[in-house]
Order: structure tokens, then sequence, then C-alpha cells
């Protein structure tokens, strides 16, 4: 009997935090309610809607919901996440913050390798750079 209460609160708290996925950050340098973090999101959340297109059309599935939180709309914008040929490497700062937040959200590693090389994620860490360094 003493076995199964820590057993129990164990299979909790797991069941827990699988459940859970990174928000969408908001940039903390920009006001509230400042458009520009819309459009950062709304393109964040474009590159995981292409993100779970690509492992479905692979016959693949994340490994939880990257697209949670996420306006709908955002599935009609199109984001280019196949690799480039020559990009810069993932940088400290906000790409590798990029890049951690995919994988939390369940993006699998291999492909979010793939996306931080692709247009789609150099474009939204260019429009973040832009956004911060115009405050």
């Amino acid at each position: 009997m003493q076995l199964k209460f820590p057993a129990a609160l164990a299979l909790c708290f797991l069941a827990a935090c699988g459940a859970q996925t990174t928000a969408i950050a908001v940039d903390p340098a920009l006001p509230t309610g400042d458009p520009r973090q819309e459009r950062l999101v709304f393109n964040e959340c474009a590159i995981y809607f292409a993100a779970v297109a690509k492992l479905r059309a692979d016959g693949r599935s994340p490994n939880g919901d990257p697209t949670r939180g996420c306006p709908a709309d955002a599935v009609s914008r199109a984001a280019d996440i196949n690799p480039m040929v020559s990009v810069p490497s993932v940088s400290p700062g906000f790409p590798q913050e990029l890049y951690g937040r995919m994988i939390a959200r369940g993006v699998p590693t291999d492909l979010a390798d793939d996306i931080s090389k692709s247009k789609a994620f150099w474009d939204l860490v260019a429009q973040r750079d832009s956004a911060v360094g115009s405050i």
C-alpha cells in the first residue's frame, strides 16, 4: 500500500509534464499589445503548421502539439522550412531560443535542425531583430 501512493503521484506528475507545451512567447523587449508581437507569433506559428504538414506528408507525427495556442489562420501563411544551402549556425540568443521552442513544442530534432537552416527561420530571426532594434 505504501508503494502505490508514490507511484500514483509520479504517474500524475509525468502525465502533467507530458501534456504541457511551450507557449508561443512574446518578446519582452516589445511593449504589450504591440502589433509586431502579433506578427512574430503569427510567423512562428506558420513555421509550426508547416512542420506538422511536413511530418504528416512524411508519414510521421510530432512529439506533441506544436501548433497549440497558435492562431488558426497562421496555417494559411506559407513558410519555407526547407533547409537552405548556405546558412549561419544557430547562434546564442533568439535563434537558439527559437530552436529550443521548436523542440519543446514537439518538432522532432531532425526536422528542427532542417528548419533552423530554412528561410522561414532566418526571416523570423531578422524580423524579431528588426522589431527589437527599432525600440
